[in-house]
């Protein structure tokens, strides 16, 4: 080794020479946090004191409430001195020294605690205001706009409240999601499903529907129910009434059947001839009500083969509501209740509610008219609202569109977000309020997201 050389891990080096000591960077030795002090709060000692905060300022919500109504405006105690429950200052007061006391270094915790409280006690009570706010409804209400919503339809607080309800499209800013569940319910109906109901797409389904009755029926023969007999006397006896007087086929295959019922072969060309010739009857007729009682006749007809025949049980049982419902959007069509392809179930409700109507079967398009005609629910062409003061309405005639200005104003009560408020309020019991008095978590909860019934 050269000389003057000094190797620091030789342990032949003499002891008298400078060497450089090697200092390893990984042994244990005593290290101090970079992310805090050696006397920095743990974070389970941050988390008691959040904890504090939060407890202190509940346990002194009574006491804040009895002082805010037994001080005077001046600081003076009114009825006398002295003060049954502690505020949240003095519970805190009462707590220095003791062990439930937090450590230093957690003050901003409390105080977020303390703002935590706060929020979760005043939250709640705002949030069943603007329920309260926007109208109040009855449990018939709420039952009905629960069954909208269940199927999709976003509504307006408006539309379901008790006092003075008002039409709409649904909720603010849903009138097209709203317009293409509606059309896509109601074609549903009828055995196929689009987007848009159109004049040709109720021809065309009316078309379809009759070739398959022509499938049921022409070139076969039937038993079917003796119990239709005296719908089949009444259709003979208002031949001229009913719209085919003077048509010998018509009068011919009624009294055939009448004829051929005792002995169990019913010609099925015979029933598609009446069935063809009183629908058409039906649809020319002048009378909505007459029209109603025509199709009812020809879905007698239709029940008496269906009961005496179980294995075409299935087959009538699909087509019979979808030619009904195709029917009823044919009515609908043509009382201008659809326009551009889109519904209005407000006044499809006015067509089924008619007290000539046919309403037993589940698949039936009823209920969506029911819904429609309740709960006000407007098409995307019709005007929606109505809700604005009479006496603002008269101001729109010297200040022009005030009215709508104010309208758009209230828009925000008017939202699903606005709907849910109502409904919170609706159903409060005795233990949500409670809990929006405490700012318990369950009441928090519930403002987050209110639970759908």
């Amino acid at each position: 080794m050269a000389d003057g050389f000094v190797n620091p891990f030789d342990g032949s080096a003499p002891k008298s020479s400078v060497t450089t000591e090697f200092v390893n960077p990984y042994e244990n030795r005593p290290g101090k946090s970079i992310a805090k002090g050696p006397d920095s709060p743990s974070f389970a000692q941050q988390m008691g004191g959040l904890a504090y905060g939060v407890g202190t300022e509940l346990a002194g919500a009574p006491g804040e409430i009895e002082e805010f109504f037994t001080t005077s405006g001046k600081g003076e105690k009114l009825g006398g001195s002295g003060q049954a429950l502690p505020t949240a200052p003095e519970i805190r007061k009462g707590l220095k020294g003791t062990a439930l006391e937090p450590v230093r270094g957690t003050e901003a915790m409390q105080k977020t605690g303390e703002v935590l409280a706060n929020v979760g006690m005043i939250a709640p009570a705002a949030y069943r205001g603007v329920g309260k706010m926007v109208g109040s409804t009855t449990k018939e209400g709420e039952r009905l706009a629960g069954v909208a919503e269940k199927l999709g339809f976003k509504l307006s607080p408006s539309q379901v409240r008790a006092d003075a309800p008002v039409s709409e499209k649904g909720a603010a800013f849903y009138s097209k999601e709203n317009q293409l569940l509606a059309n896509r319910l109601v074609s549903k109906g009828t055995g196929v499903q689009v987007d848009e109901v159109t004049g040709d797409f109720i021809k065309g389904r009316i078309k379809a529907l009759g070739k398959e009755f022509d499938n049921v029926y022409k070139g076969k023969e039937f038993r079917i129910d003796p119990s239709v007999e005296p719908t089949l006397e009444n259709i003979l006896a208002r031949e001229q009434d009913l719209g085919f007087a003077g048509v010998p086929a018509v009068k011919g295959a009624a009294q055939s059947i009448l004829d051929n019922i005792a002995t169990g072969r019913v010609k099925g060309d015979d029933i598609q001839r009446l069935r063809n010739a009183l629908t058409q009857s039906a649809r020319s007729a002048g009378s909505r009500g007459k029209a109603h009682e025509i199709y009812e006749l020809v879905d007698v007809l239709d029940r008496a083969v269906e009961s005496a025949n179980p294995a075409m049980k299935a087959t009538l049982e699909r087509i019979r509501p979808q030619y009904r419902n195709t029917i009823i959007l044919e009515d609908l069509y043509n009382s201008d209740g659809i326009k551009q392809g889109n519904v209005s179930l407000e006044r499809l409700g006015g067509v089924v509610g008619d007290k000539n109507t046919l309403r037993r079967n589940p698949q039936d398009i009823d209920t969506y008219g029911e819904l429609g005609r309740e709960l006000g629910l407007r098409a995307r062409w019709e005007s929606a609202g109505g809700d604005i003061p009479e006496l603002v309405e008269k101001t729109t005639r010297t200040h022009g569109p005030l009215s709508t200005a104010i309208r758009g104003l209230a828009t925000p009560l008017r939202t699903r977000y606005a709907r849910a408020a109502q409904r919170s309020a609706q159903r409060g019991s005795t233990g949500q309020k409670l809990g929006e008095a405490l700012g318990t978590v369950p009441a928090i909860e519930e403002v987050i997201s209110p639970r759908q019934r």
